[in-house]
């Protein structure tokens, strides 16, 4: 009778011991669970907070236009960069008199060729090294200067915008002039069409184990009167003009051909001198 009582005070101590090691070690990771719980909580706060930035009008793709809608909007550097007044945009920082008046609202929009920058902004931009930028060289009277985007400008003495080449994220405006500034970039022939070295501009793929990666920068340049197809000469496909509206009869010796970007360029067949383009900016 004794060892059939030991036998079974021995089995249920066998049976608790790992029921009491699961139970501490639950309790152990209640805390763990409590804040990897926590952490997730944070996360959709964070996202939330960020949706909820981008309805009260955030505005963080900075190559388009923006209005910033809020009725009692102050100047932000970080968003804005001019003002709408009737319809008619000013670069730099309002009168304080104009907040609250009808047709007044301050808004972004980004640097084009021909503007001016102004009185405001002649002095908030950077002048760079356009050899180490890897930016083409300058022509006497003009000069690199680089925004608070990182993007660069072309200008002259007077502050009027030569020439735009945006730097980072890829522009949804094909007219625009990219260099991809990032350091994992690797050749892509749906977003680049050329590149950077030594402060002249190449188009197409640079050549296979000549340079290191630090010499080049890959990027984007539209097409322009006077370029040759060059790398591209048998990579487009030759368009008839009759199938296109936009197109008139090419003169003897030039053909319509379309670009993997679906851009129009009129070039000669003999040498590929681009006589005229007409861009697609719906990509």
């Amino acid at each position: 009778m004794k060892k059939s009582s030991l036998f079974a005070a021995v089995a249920m101590l066998a049976l608790a011991s790992p029921l009491a090691i699961s139970t501490a070690a639950a309790q152990r990771d209640r805390p763990q669970q409590g804040q990897q719980q926590q952490n997730d909580q944070r996360d959709r706060a964070n996202d939330q907070n960020t949706r909820n930035d981008n309805d009260r009008g955030n505005h963080r793709d900075r190559r388009e236009d923006w209005r910033d809608e809020r009725g009692q909007a102050r100047w932000d550097d970080r968003q804005h960069n001019g003002y709408y007044m009737n319809s008619r945009w000013s670069y730099g920082e309002p009168a304080a008199n104009l907040y609250g008046t009808r047709g007044f609202s301050l808004g972004y929009r980004p640097w084009t060729v021909g503007q001016n920058l102004g009185a405001y902004y002649g002095t908030r931009f950077q002048p760079v090294d356009y050899r180490r930028e890897q930016l083409r060289r300058p022509a006497r009277g003009l000069r690199w200067v680089q925004d608070d985007r990182g993007d660069y400008l072309l200008v002259n003495r007077s502050g009027r915008v030569m020439q735009v080449v945006v730097s980072g994220n890829e522009p949804r405006d094909r007219s625009q002039s990219w260099r991809d500034s990032r350091q994992d970039a690797r050749w892509d022939a749906n977003r680049h069409n050329g590149y950077y070295r030594n402060g002249q501009w190449t188009y197409g793929a640079p050549p296979e184990g000549r340079y290191g990666r630090g010499e080049i920068v890959y990027g984007y340049q539209p097409w322009q009167r006077g370029q040759r197809l060059g790398y591209y000469q048998g990579r487009y496909q030759e368009v008839d003009y009759r199938s296109n509206d936009r197109l008139r009869q090419p003169p003897r010796g030039y053909h319509w051909v379309r670009s993997d970007g679906g851009d129009f360029l009129l070039a000669a067949i003999a040498g590929g001198v681009i006589a005229a383009v007409i861009l697609n900016n719906s990509r």
